[in-house]
């Protein structure tokens, strides 16, 4: 959250496997959160998150960091990776890195931030999350920078967007965060001035494409699709969907008359594109296409519901929302119908994740809701920590 990181302690809640548990090794799936909602879909296959925590029990450490972030943490092995900027205009923009195992400070980089931005709570600080792969940590703030390191913290390139493109213009800041292939970055940066999306090379930081758009204020991350030999991304931002070729460029189908898609990102959940909106009858799921035909038709329109600053959770066999008032909302993800709805203990500006057979619902106050993920509102626990600031992320 704003200013520190807790790890949960995953062992009193299962039988570990000692030699697996031993090992640790960074080529396991389950090691990897690489971005924001993981690969873009808030789901997870490990079997063994914990159920139960509170400031006595499953806490396996807690650490301040410096600075302000709203940013989720990524990991990478046995790195965790975290952003934050400091001072009355954000002027430092932080990088940290943390051991996984104890939490113990590896490193922390400092940049001069391009540009001052006044310190607000209605004014974005280190909103944008940064990506990690093998190779380093990406990270994007609101000021403009872009930029590569190593593991280890060192360098690897760096720009300026707002000396490029020109100053990022709203009374909001920018929030989207940077998603990845193998070998490219994306950044989606819609705002009031002259807005874009790029594609960045990873190795050089140099642009593979760039897609000038109109001004259009959102705070949105797109989600992206690889299969095969196609990278497929989405795009739900402030009146319009659209679906592009993220290879070239080129843009596939569109559809607009959508209001309040403005914060959540979209989610994929087999043929269909769920897409989330603050205004009543405007969260739906709408048709991805394929190369013999073109989507972007409405499937179904969620009944009775709103999406905030999360974003939709597509299981298997269920969607699940969570308004502005901290209600959730269950959907039948064949046609939308609404099974049940329950007001959490808070609001939630995290996203709900998805691990085999549960639902967790992370309130911004620090109260998490687990529930069981078939549909019910059977629940499996309720757990609180104590915090300072509020929840924004998790990994």
């Amino acid at each position: 959250h704003l200013d520190g990181i807790e790890v949960l302690d995953f062992a009193p809640e299962m039988e570990i496997d000692k030699e697996h548990d031993k090992a640790g090794k960074a080529d396991s799936k389950s090691s990897h959160w690489g971005g924001f909602r993981g690969k873009g879909n808030s789901r997870t296959n490990s079997p063994s998150l914990p159920l139960g925590w509170s400031d006595e029990r499953n806490l396996a450490w807690r650490m301040k960091i410096e600075g302000y972030g709203q940013s989720t943490p990524v990991i990478w092995g046995e790195r965790v990776f975290t952003t934050s900027t400091e001072g009355e205009e954000s002027e430092r923009l932080l990088v940290h890195c943390n051991s996984i195992k104890d939490g113990e400070l590896l490193w922390l980089k400092s940049i001069p931030s391009p540009v001052p931005i006044k310190r607000s709570q209605y004014v974005s600080q280190a909103a944008p999350s940064p990506v990690v792969d093998a190779v380093g940590v990406f990270v994007f703030f609101e000021s403009g920078l872009l930029m590569g390191l190593s593991h280890s913290g060192e360098e690897l390139w760096m720009r300026s967007l707002t000396d490029e493109y020109g100053p990022m213009m709203g009374n909001h800041g920018i929030g989207g965060s940077l998603f990845q292939t193998d070998d490219s970055l994306g950044l989606l940066v819609d705002h009031d001035g002259p807005s874009y999306l790029l594609r960045v090379d990873k190795g050089t930081g140099e642009n593979q494409w760039k897609a000038d758009r109109e001004e259009r204020v959102s705070w949105s991350t797109p989600t992206l699709s690889v299969s095969e030999n196609q990278e497929t991304l989405y795009v739900s931002s402030n009146g319009v969907v659209e679906c592009m070729d993220f290879k070239t460029g080129k843009k596939l189908w569109s559809k607009d008359g959508l209001e309040g898609n403005t914060v959540a990102s979209p989610s994929i959940a087999g043929d269909l594109l769920i897409v989330g909106s603050s205004k009543p009858e405007h969260t739906q799921a709408i048709r991805c296409g394929s190369q013999a035909n073109q989507g972007g038709e409405v499937s179904w329109i969620a009944e009775d519901a709103t999406c905030s600053f999360g974003s939709p959770l597509a299981t298997d066999r269920f969607v699940y929302l969570v308004n502005r008032a901290g209600v959730a909302t269950c959907h039948a993800l064949s046609d939308g119908k609404k099974r049940w709805d329950l007001r959490l203990p808070g609001s939630c500006w995290a996203s709900p994740l998805h691990a085999p057979g549960r639902v967790y619902f992370f309130t911004k106050e620090g109260v998490t809701v687990v529930l069981k993920d078939d549909g019910s509102t059977e629940k499996l626990s309720e757990n609180s920590l104590s915090i300072e600031g509020k929840i924004y992320g998790f990994a």
